[in-house]
């Protein structure tokens, strides 16, 4: 038997020079990094391939046959840059079936709150060291404390009328410990800059009114020397941090895709049209397997999704415009109000960098052509598939999508976070021929791969609905 061992390392080193699969990576990313993030991935999944055949000879059960012919490698190489992944995942290389995906969030020392979580949003509560304080204004006695030392003429109190809140009373303190204000205005009006405690009561001068407020605001003296037998601040006032790292677990699946033949048909074809069927099943394997990576990744953002839905009532603009490019104008502006929950829920997903929709969803975006806004992708070839781009952003159309329903998802620009993680482990790998005792002209081979598709950041991803 044929013992030429193919080097996939290097092959695909050869492959990924090409100018044409590196426009296609670039086609597929979010940006340069992110492809050039891709790539390496792909270059480990490949090197890590060619490590395990060496450890394992007959890991096929057939040693003196190379694991990864020709077609299997194209197939795989075609499918990382015609599927959706590079829209809507991080790609990692697992060295082992199960791996771990690795995150930071900053957290506070005193309290382990999570001040800037990975994702999600910020809690800067205490962080600043200016504080404020606001509340209904009444003629007793107001008390606030701030806990902490106090930077002396850092203090100013507003006396705010309901009916003229343009023009409030502003008092500020002495540097004495004093707050300073017009003759009878206060009664009460004294700071004490150790301990953070501020008390103040209206005078004569002063008389509150209904719906009448006041704000104060100060600064916290951090740089200053220690406050001599004041107690350390409260839990949650802190402008100390640390990391804490986390870990998501991903663990891959195997799969395998089977293909039957028949001798006499494939003699008979090739007889018959001088098709050499093996190019065909090249083809078709590399179509079957990026399908089945879009059917899974599509499943995925779709099972994760937990956002309060945006729905656009697409029904009332027949009788709010009179005209179709107003309609068109509508939708647009609803695509706006999507992108703007998903930075509210996201906090660092502030628009969306990928759509996943149905296929009514899809016709709202294709009507925006003629507004030069939505350009087709002329290479579409398939019902689930990248049909376009909507002001520079893929819009992927499925079926696996209910047909009025989109998602908008973000992927950071990086290419470090996004809502799904796609964990390779075994690229296309193809399994020993196997023939049929029973029939002498049938013969069976797989393709078998392992990969995980497992969503991660539900945060990143923002459901709508239209009603037409």
């Amino acid at each position: 038997m044929n013992n030429i061992k193919i080097s996939a390392t290097k092959t695909f080193s050869n492959v990924a020079a090409d100018r044409e699969w590196l426009t296609c990576l670039r086609g597929s990313s979010v940006s340069d990094t992110d492809a050039k993030l891709r790539k390496s991935v792909y270059q480990k999944v490949f090197t890590r391939f060619d490590e395990m055949r060496d450890q394992l000879k007959a890991f096929s059960g057939v040693a003196e046959t190379p694991l990864m012919s020709n077609q299997y490698f194209n197939a795989t190489m075609a499918s990382y840059v015609r599927s959706i992944a590079g829209f809507f995942t991080i790609e990692r290389d697992m060295d082992q079936p199960t791996a771990l995906l690795w995150f930071m969030d900053m957290i506070g020392v005193l309290d382990n709150r999570l001040v800037l979580p990975n994702i999600g949003a910020d809690d800067l509560t205490g962080i600043s060291a200016n504080i404020s304080d606001t509340g209904a204004l009444v003629n007793t006695p107001i008390s606030y404390s701030a806990g902490e030392k106090l930077i002396p003429g850092s203090i100013q109190l507003k006396l705010i009328h309901a009916l003229t809140p343009g023009s409030p009373v502003v008092i500020k303190d002495d540097y004495n410990g004093h707050l300073t204000a017009p003759a009878s205005v206060l009664e009460v009006g004294e700071v004490n800059y150790l301990t953070g405690a501020i008390d103040f009561k209206v005078g004569t001068g002063f008389v509150p009114a209904a719906n009448d407020t006041y704000y104060l605001s100060a600064t916290k003296d951090v740089a200053g020397a220690p406050n001599d037998g004041v107690t350390i601040p409260a839990a949650g006032f802190s402008n100390r941090f640390k990391l804490d790292m986390n870990h998501v677990t991903v663990t891959a699946m195997p799969d395998m895709l089977i293909a039957e033949k028949n001798l006499m048909s494939i003699a008979s074809m090739q007889r018959a049209i001088g098709v050499n069927p093996a190019d065909i099943a090249a083809a078709k394997i590399t179509e079957l397997y990026t399908k089945l990576v879009n059917y899974k990744l599509a499943n995925s953002i779709i099972g994760i999704d937990n956002s309060t839905v945006h729905a656009i009532d697409s029904a009332s603009w027949s009788s709010d415009f009179y005209d179709y490019n107003s309609r068109l104008d509508a939708f647009r502006a609803e695509l706006i109000n999507v992108d703007t929950k998903l930075a509210n829920q996201s906090v660092k997903g502030v628009a969306a960098t990928a759509y996943l929709v149905g296929t009514n969803m899809a016709n709202w975006f294709r009507k925006l052509t003629q507004d030069n806004l939505f350009v087709d992708n002329t290479d579409s070839s398939y019902i689930n598939d990248l049909i376009g781009y909507y002001k520079g952003i893929p819009v992927v159309r499925h079926n696996s999508v209910q047909a009025n329903t989109g998602y908008a998802v973000h992927k950071t620009v990086d290419g470090q976070l996004a809502p799904v993680i796609r964990g390779i482990f075994l690229p296309l790998t193809d399994t020993p021929q196997v023939g049929n005792y029973n029939n002498p002209t049938q013969l069976a081979s797989g393709v078998y791969y392992q990969e995980a598709n497992e969503g991660i950041v539900p945060e990143l991803i923002q459901k709508f609905t239209v009603n037409s």
